[in-house]
């Protein structure tokens, strides 16, 4: 009789134990509501984010002879075997503090001494990468394609992040798709970022030089693609290209679209403009096109080679810098024009066979009267005037 209630027993407290078990799977399986922040929070209390470091990467600056301007190139950043991992975006605050950020692993590479020393931070382990980097004072802000805005306020040492989730938290889906294409600031208090969500355009918005953000509810295409760059011309005229091939104006900070330009199939990844007038739109299909009347009529402009990746201005001159190009080594891959679009020629080229023009660039920068060019696997810098 005993030994009958033991067994009894023994079954009640498994099957009991069972339910607790089937509850439990029941609840992990179950979409749990996102409770996150909406400030920003230290990185070890993020979740899912796989944060390592590494410090005092030693880099031998090479220089080499700029053929088109007789000026002295440095590579300031190098990487001998690159595979998935390389870097597509750039910003130097001076000629000394610089941030280079793409690769895999949501990996970044900070210099405080002009590219002689580097210190790299990773925050995945999983083969996304950041898209665009921008300061906001001494702040690093960095995005990718990834949930979160990365923020460090002691040029890279510690790190906090903000949740994009919290815009859209009536999605319980766990594994929602984030990629942010730019970011950028008009002053130290203003700033953008552009990209989508579950392939749906998304522009972020901070008036507090990214303490806080918040999202522009617009009347842009609810179908429209995600949106690759953006022109900040004042707080309140904006122009962006999007991955439809579409350009659009907005005077109202963002809220109210017009459509500026559409080209089918294909993609238009950089916006360059001097003014409210003139300026250029590129990106796949060697697309370069020119308007000097606010976008009300545009003009092709031949391309010698090469997808356009990114546009940067400097007086009276924009900068070009290109991709996926054909050959295995480009015999230039960034291009100047001016302001009055009367030619077109390559900037950067070379005679010294112990420098690669991989012709893979994704980002270019003017500094004062510098240039940083980023390829595939060298970061240039050489001087424009």
């Amino acid at each position: 009789m005993k030994i009958n209630q033991f067994i009894t027993l023994l079954f009640t407290i498994t099957l009991f134990y069972s339910c607790i078990n089937n509850k439990s799977n029941e609840n992990d399986l179950t979409p749990k509501p996102y409770k996150v922040s909406k400030n920003f929070i230290p990185i070890n209390k993020a979740p899912r984010i796989e944060y390592n470091t590494s410090n005092n990467i030693t880099q031998n600056q090479h220089k080499f002879t700029n053929t088109t301007s007789n000026q002295e190139v440095s590579i300031v950043h190098h990487l001998d075997e690159t595979g998935f991992h390389f870097y597509q975006g750039l910003k130097f605050k001076d000629n000394n503090l610089g941030v280079i950020v793409g690769g895999t692993r949501l990996s970044a590479r900070i210099t405080l001494n002009g590219g002689k020393n580097w210190r790299e931070v990773n925050f995945s382990r999983f083969a996304n990468s950041f898209q665009s980097v921008d300061f906001s004072g001494n702040n690093i802000f960095i995005v990718g394609a990834n949930n979160y805005i990365y923020k460090s306020e002691d040029f890279g040492k510690n790190w906090s992040v903000f949740d994009t989730k919290y815009f859209f938290k009536e999605n319980q889906n766990r594994f929602q798709k984030f990629k942010y294409y730019k970011i950028r600031f008009l002053t130290e208090k203003i700033g953008f970022i552009v990209g989508e969500h579950e392939h749906h355009s998304v522009i972020l918005k901070t008036i507090d030089g990214g303490k806080n953000w918040k999202i522009i509810n617009n009347n842009l295409p609810k179908n429209e693609k995600g949106i690759s760059d953006i022109a900040i011309l004042s707080a309140d005229e904006l122009i962006i290209t999007t991955l439809s091939g579409k350009c659009y104006k907005s005077i109202d900070g963002g809220i109210n679209w017009q459509l500026l330009y559409s080209e089918e199939n294909t993609v238009l990844s950089s916006i360059a403009f001097f003014n409210s007038e003139t300026g250029f739109i590129g990106g796949l299909n060697d697309i370069l096109m020119y308007t000097n009347d606010s976008g009300k009529t545009w003009r092709k402009i031949h391309m010698p080679y090469g997808e356009i990746s990114d546009m940067a201005i400097h007086k009276n001159s924009a900068f070009i810098t290109t991709s996926f190009q054909a050959y295995s080594e480009a015999k230039s891959f960034v291009f100047k024009i001016d302001n009055k679009e009367t030619s077109i020629k390559p900037f950067l080229t070379k005679k010294d066979d112990s420098v690669l023009f991989e012709a893979n660039s994704y980002g270019i920068q003017v500094l004062n009267n510098h240039i940083y060019i980023l390829d595939r696997n060298n970061l240039y810098r050489t001087s424009i005037d």
